[in-house]
């Protein structure tokens, strides 16, 4: 009985010792528990994450790696688009910085412009977030790219001394708006001896001048590159039409509009205003200005048709118009009768407003970009016109077939 007795007391004796041992083991089980799922890394000696480091991840989505532009104008523009979900909800703010100097501050999504380089070169680029204080709390992986300038054969089209000199003679004893010129000078339309084949082919247009210097000029801001829209324009001229062809470069060809309604889709326009001394000092639309559509149709259950905005509201009387599909576009060739254009007669030397205009839209309902022949451009305003010059340099079909014969 004394065994019992002292056994039972030493057991009550070490009791509060238990129930220590068992609090400390209870109270470890809950620390690792917490500690699990809290990540409290001030009870080790792992380095503190901060909030930032957690929360804000950054990332440049374009242009990608080693991306090399080949651009051939100095209005082309390289697409920027920064990644950033964490922060599109709060006031923090992307610094875009290129060769180490900020080009642009983003403080709402889309975290994404176009930025025109000016100079070819490489560059990188990154992106850093700022939280409102404006330090420093996340930087984006750096990217490298490259810019590269095509360099352009001449756009003018020597035909010979006594040519050029009549050109400067021309020139000289005009008025018209040279400034509005993207390429500082006129358009030259030579005369025809034999009218071109109206086929949507380019191939005999090589002995005309060609213009190739399109400029963004109407929602700008959607101009990347000219592989969103540019063109290659040629024209001539004889005592009965007036004839054209373009090649156009449009990444996305979308037409589904006929008649009035063309020019709600890819389309080329033309703006010409026959008495462009006579206009100097009229700003709007009159009587001997003309506003000509023309449209690619879309290859399928639309075909290639024109119609005159102004004056007439009208399909042109007697136009011819082809049209084929490219890879990367579309080539129009017409051919329109001067009669369309009232009360004007052509003549050798005549000078008068001009601009061609490539309309896009892409998978949009109305246009999303518009570049032109001239600097600046509004549909109604004759003052941002270009010009062009009817000009007789003689049989150039002979001349060339001469120059190959040689």
């Amino acid at each position: 009985m004394k065994n019992k007795y002292r056994k039972l007391t030493l057991l009550l004796d070490r009791f509060p010792y238990i129930i220590f041992i068992v609090i400390i083991g209870f109270s470890l089980l809950i620390f690792f528990i917490v500690n699990s799922n809290l990540e409290l890394n001030f009870f080790s000696s792992a380095p503190v994450e901060t909030e930032a480091e957690e929360k804000f991840n950054v990332f440049i989505a374009s242009p990608t790696d080693s991306k090399i532009f080949n651009f051939i104008n100095k209005n082309e523009t390289v697409p920027i688009e920064i990644k950033a979900k964490e922060i599109e909800n709060t006031i923090n703010e992307i610094n875009v910085l290129i060769n180490d100097q900020t080009i642009k501050t983003l403080s709402t999504p889309p975290y994404e412009f176009n930025w025109n380089p000016q100079e070819e070169g490489e560059y990188q680029l990154i992106a850093q977030v700022l939280n409102p204080e404006g330090e420093i709390i996340a930087v984006s992986n750096e990217i490298s790219f490259l810019v590269n300038y095509e360099q352009n054969e001449s756009e003018e089209k020597i035909i010979n001394e006594d040519i050029e000199a009549k050109k400067a003679r021309i020139l000289s004893e005009s008025q018209y708006r040279i400034q509005n010129d993207s390429n500082g000078k006129p358009i030259f339309s030579y005369k025809c001896y034999t009218p071109p084949v109206i086929d949507a082919s380019i191939q005999e247009w090589d002995i005309y001048e060609k213009f190739t210097n399109f400029v963004p000029t109407i929602k700008k801001e959607n101009y990347t590159s000219h592989l969103d829209a540019s063109g290659t324009f040629y024209s001539c001229w004889d005592d009965d039409n007036f004839y054209f062809a373009i090649q156009v470069i449009d990444d996305v060809l979308n037409q589904s509009y006929t008649g009035n309604q063309l020019n709600n889709g890819d389309s080329v326009v033309l703006v010409i205003d026959t008495a462009l001394e006579d206009d100097f000092q009229i700003q709007f639309l009159n009587s001997d200005d003309f506003q000509i559509e023309f449209s690619p149709g879309n290859f399928s259950n639309i075909g290639p048709e024109a119609f005159i905005r102004w004056p007439s509201n009208s399909a042109p009387n007697g136009a011819n118009i082809k049209s084929s599909r490219l890879s990367d576009g579309y080539i129009i060739e017409a051919a329109v009768p001067w009669h369309n254009f009232t009360n004007y007669t052509v003549q050798d030397e005549d000078i008068f407003g001009f601009t061609v205009s490539i309309l896009d839209t892409d998978n949009l309902e109305s246009t999303e970009l518009v570049v032109s022949s001239s600097k600046q451009f509004d549909f109604n305003n004759i003052f941002t016109l270009g010009n062009m010059v009817l000009i007789d340099a003689g049989d150039l079909t002979e001349e060339q077939e001469e120059i190959e014969e040689q």
